[in-house]
């Protein structure tokens, strides 16, 4: 299977910036909100930092806002997202040369755990130009530097565009339009990727991620549970919740609530942890009842 048109690559121009690519400062952990803003405005619609902070945040100061969740503030802006997986920099170059900023989730900076939206919106030989809500409005990061730090989160990108503007999308992206397909493409990345760095969590994890969609369960648990022996450090649940989701599926509730507990001791108002731990919890319960419950029944019919 083709992942991806790269019969466009070479008619590609050596550099492209692109323009009109509006840039504020972060307040604290307000980077999805300033990506919100770089891309609504790149496409005519103006808001403010605040505005895009009070819409997508839980409560002020929340420190989480998912891709989903701003993909969902860029739909009611006009805009239509998807959200993929085991992007590269060839990809990038693509749809920056055509016209659209591509937002990457990566880590902050390396050894940082802290999870950061960045806008790549131009490029030349070996780098790329970023509007960093932290860092500025013209990062350059080497391509090396670039992947480095896109590891951290298994290549997620963000392609926001206006809906007349979906087939150019679709030629870009080629199969990996599709998310089922784009699943399928994580998998056979995270297999590559687990296999040339067996110690690397964030490997496993991907990997993981893309059994879960896929619908493998017993795969999923089996490769979070090797990115959890091998070091995630307690912030990462804070932005990824998929473990949760396999060790519910698989039932085993222990697990899940054994991490929310821990990690919500740092994180205390993150809703994401609050309702797994909460459904963990009640699991946990009615099994105990339904244990409690047979041996009463058990100990009845035995006449004791």
């Amino acid at each position: 299977m083709l992942w991806c048109a790269w019969s466009v690559a070479a008619a590609q121009p050596a550099s492209v910036t692109l323009k009109n690519i509006r840039h504020d400062y972060q307040a604290l952990n307000n980077c999805a909100p300033v990506t919100a803003l770089t891309l609504l405005g790149y496409y005519g619609t103006q808001v403010t930092q605040a505005q895009a902070a009070s819409a997508m945040k839980d409560y002020p100061g929340d420190p989480q806002v998912t891709s989903l969740e701003l993909a969902a503030y860029l739909g009611r802006g006009g805009l239509q997202s998807v959200i993929r997986y085991a992007g590269d920099a060839e990809l990038i170059r693509a749809l920056v040369a055509r016209g659209f900023p591509v937002v990457l989730q990566q880590r902050l900076q390396t050894g940082s755990n802290v999870a950061h939206f960045r806008t790549v919106y131009g490029y030349s030989a070996g780098q790329f130009l970023i509007s960093d809500p932290l860092l500025g409005p013209s990062l350059r990061l080497s391509t090396a530097q670039l992947m480095t730090l896109w590891q951290y989160y298994n290549g997620e990108y963000l392609v926001a565009y206006p809906p007349a503007r979906e087939a150019e999308v679709r030629q870009i992206l080629g199969a990996d339009f599709s998310a089922a397909a784009n699943w399928q493409h994580l998998k056979l990345h995270g297999e590559q990727e687990v296999k040339a760095r067996p110690k690397d969590p964030y490997a496993w994890w991907g990997l993981a991620k893309a059994h879960l969609r896929l619908g493998n369960v017993r795969a999923a648990t089996e490769s979070f549970d090797r990115a959890v022996s091998l070091g995630v450090p307690t912030m990462y649940y804070l932005y990824r919740q998929e473990a949760f989701e396999a060790w519910t599926q698989a039932g085993e509730h222990q697990k899940t609530l054994d991490v929310t507990q821990r990690a919500l001791r740092v994180f205390p108002n993150s809703k994401e942890l609050v309702g797994f731990e909460k459904l963990a919890s009640a699991a946990l319960r009615k099994a105990m009842s339904s244990l409690i419950l047979l041996a009463g029944t058990r100990r009845a019919s035995s006449g004791d």
